[in-house]
């Protein structure tokens, strides 16, 4: 019988040098990628946007790499597309609600105040265009501007990387899967099925609640645009993209998130009407009836259980979304749904089988 001494010392000349290579190789990747940990993270988010359709593609006879492409060019590229301008256009309305007039802007822009004496003839404007030559405060906006455009093409070489990555994890997803499970994992079916929990509940939260939040916002401007087009005068619903980007975002608050939204439009419209016409208030019940009744009723039997099922709790995604930003930055918003589902899946399946363990005979522990 070989003493524990000389088998502790067995061990690390045969593989204890390959685990402190593993460390130290481990430490430089992470110090070598962490400035761009916000981007893979991004990559991982579109891998499972994207890896639905192309499954469904390569099942219909295109090759994994054909499939990758097609779902990256004609789907997952302009559901970005999508996601951007939806965002840049409620940024453009929520900054337009404080433009109440060309005077006040004016205003902001002449400290003086006087908008009255612009100046508008050829003597009056050379001085001001001489003043603003030699302010040095243009300087800075050049600069401004530079570092703009620096920041703009940095940002679009990232995102290029992060599509990149995202087709070969996409296009060898079946590969990395089979060299994990063959040659990581081996026969350990506690840790395989942990794994696929995980990738279960990535994918609900990434493909089913985004594309659930995303249909949200459409349907309900579409809505929203078409209850407009038989509104009384006076009483039409303002702002319909920022409020149906609000409804699709408050979706996710559980049981009340969109009651919030149609009980503020509502009650917005029934005092518009009482001020102005109250013969125009059958339009704010109309309104209750068509998007609390008959909309959330599609939203809640067919649309979410279609898209995003129920793996986790709304209350859980809310937070992991909402405490994600504050916590990681730009890229927590993706980040954090990662960690939830790690973490709930964990707390699950894992935490309940080591609590018990102990309590068992020895020797019928469950393999990890």
């Amino acid at each position: 019988m070989i003493p524990n001494g000389d088998v502790d010392a067995e061990w690390f000349r045969s593989r204890g040098w390959w685990w402190a290579f593993a460390f130290a190789l481990a430490i430089v990747l992470i110090a070598a990628l962490s400035d761009y940990l916000g981007w893979i993270v991004f990559g991982v988010f579109l891998y499972y946007v994207a890896r639905p359709v192309s499954r469904r593609l390569h099942q219909r006879g295109l090759s994994s790499g054909t499939s990758a492409i097609v779902t990256l060019v004609l789907v997952v590229l302009p559901f970005v597309g999508v996601l951007f301008v939806v965002a840049s256009l409620a940024i453009v309305q929520i900054a337009t609600l404080e433009l109440t007039d060309f005077d006040a802007v004016l205003e902001r822009l002449l400290p003086d105040g006087d908008t009255d004496e612009l100046p508008t003839t050829d003597t009056e404007l050379y001085p001001v265009a001489e003043d603003l030559a030699t302010d040095p405060r243009l300087a800075t906006v050049g600069q401004w501007l530079s570092g703009l455009v620096g920041r703009f093409l940095t940002a679009s070489y990232l995102l290029f990387v992060t599509f990149l990555f995202a087709f070969f994890l996409v296009r060898d997803e079946r590969r990395l899967g089979r060299w994990l499970r063959t040659e990581i994992v081996g026969e350990r079916p506690n840790v395989t099925t942990y794994l696929r929990n995980v990738d279960a509940g990535l994918q609900s939260v990434f493909f089913g609640y985004t594309l659930t939040i995303l249909a949200i916002v459409l349907l309900a401007g579409v809505v929203y645009a078409g209850l407009n087009a038989i509104a009384p005068a006076g009483l039409e619903i303002p702002q319909i993209l920022l409020l149906a980007i609000v409804t699709g975002l408050a979706s996710v608050i559980p049981l009340v998130g969109r009651n919030i939204v149609y009980a503020s439009i509502v009650g917005y419209l029934a005092l518009t009407a009482i001020r102005t016409d109250p013969t125009g208030l059958w339009f704010p019940v109309a309104f209750y009836v068509v998007m609390g009744v008959f909309f959330d009723g599609i939203i809640r039997t067919y649309v979410r259980p279609t898209l995003s099922g129920r793996m986790f709790s709304t209350g859980l995604i809310l937070f992991a979304y909402i405490l994600g930003p504050p916590v990681f930055g730009w890229y927590g918003i993706f980040l954090g749904p990662i960690i939830m589902v790690v973490t709930v899946v964990f707390v699950q399946r894992q935490l309940p089988r080591l609590l018990h363990t102990g309590q068992r005979t020895s020797g019928t522990g469950d393999r990890d």
